[in-house]
């Protein structure tokens, strides 16, 4: 016999398992590579508070601040930077711990404004929104011990919540919901800026790809010059008088270095890459995809590509979606053995 649920028990049932389905708001944590120790912050109602790490923080939480937003908020350096999101302030190790709170797919937008806004097709603009939703949803609470899921940098994923466009709200409302998933699980969708036309293999959803798509307008050549007073200063290290490749990866790239002085040392090339980046620029070892030689006092790299090369090119991604290609295309060809489900 069938029975018929009372209209407000069915309600009730509806609007609960709405309600549980709605996933919890990420925290990101603002300005995490400046770390400010003083701000300004105008509330919703104009009120202006000057916050100081030094002052006012509760000794049993930290705690100093707390606004539904939207408020701005200006540092000592910069331009006032308006977030629309509710935020939370504490005070920690002399710095100003600043997180904002904001729905996933806002999230999503905000990172698309960080690492992709340059993308011409709208359909690599989508493929891109999945990936940075998949790898979101697959590395929540990164941050957990620190209190908050992810930073706003590129250790995580690059977070712009001031460079939000109706472009890139279409693009997220689009694929909607939508991650990558290897036997039913969010896979850790890593991408980078260019291969140099071929990918690091890591699993069987971020394999090794000859990306005819990323090289298709020639490849992406570089060189940098380093001294040995710069790996000393990037390194730490008081001598340096030579630096080798002595181990490579499947796909070719560099993968362990010898770096000798007064001693010899190992050390990963991903390390290496990092250590230049953060002390001498980005802009100079690029990837991890090139030949290495000495001049002189000069250490010579010559390479292709831009970042780690693993999973989904954004160079070749571009280039498929300025040729007609629909964004599940782009993410099964740089994603294989995946399936796009909510």
């Amino acid at each position: 016999m069938n029975r018929v649920l009372p209209i407000c028990v069915l309600v009730t049932v509806l609007i609960t398992g709405w309600l549980y389905a709605q996933p919890a708001p990420i925290r990101v944590r603002l300005f995490s590579v400046e770390q400010p120790s003083e701000v300004r912050i105008t509330t919703p109602d104009g009120q202006t508070v000057l916050l100081d790490a030094g002052k006012g923080a509760r000794r049993d939480t930290g705690k100093i601040f707390r606004s539904d937003g939207p408020v701005t908020i200006v540092r000592a350096r910069g331009e006032g930077v308006r977030v629309p999101y509710p935020i939370e302030v504490s005070a920690r190790n002399g710095a100003l711990v600043i997180i904002t709170e904001l729905p996933l797919e806002d999230y999503v937008a905000a990172v698309l404004a960080g690492e992709s806004s340059g993308f011409r097709a709208e359909e690599s603009l989508k493929a891109m929104a999945v990936a940075a939703r998949t790898w979101a949803v697959h590395f929540l609470n990164r941050h957990k011990t620190e209190g908050f899921d992810f930073c706003d940098t590129t250790h995580c994923q690059d977070f712009r919540v001031t460079a939000l466009s109706t472009r890139l709200r279409k693009a997220v409302e689009a694929t909607s919901n939508e991650v990558l998933r290897y036997d039913g699980r969010p896979i850790p969708a890593y991408y980078h800026q260019d291969c140099g036309g071929i990918t690091e293999p890591r699993a069987p959803y971020l394999g090794q790809l000859r990306d005819s798509f990323c090289v298709s307008r020639g490849p992406s050549k570089w060189s940098a010059e380093l001294t040995s007073s710069d790996l000393r200063s990037a390194l730490g290290l008081t001598e340096i008088y030579g630096i080798e490749v002595v181990e490579r990866t499947g796909s070719g790239r560099a993968q362990r270095l010898r770096i000798t002085g007064s001693g010899s040392r190992m050390i990963d090339a991903e390390a290496f890459r990092l250590a230049i980046g953060r002390t001498l620029g980005w802009n100079k070892i690029r990837s991890d995809l090139y030949e290495l030689r000495r001049s002189g006092d000069h250490f010579i790299f010559e390479g292709v590509g831009a970042g780690h090369g693993i999973g989904l090119c954004q160079t070749g991604a571009a280039v498929m979606g300025e040729r007609g290609y629909t964004y599940k295309e782009i993410l099964a060809y740089y994603y294989p053995n995946t399936t796009l489900a909510p």
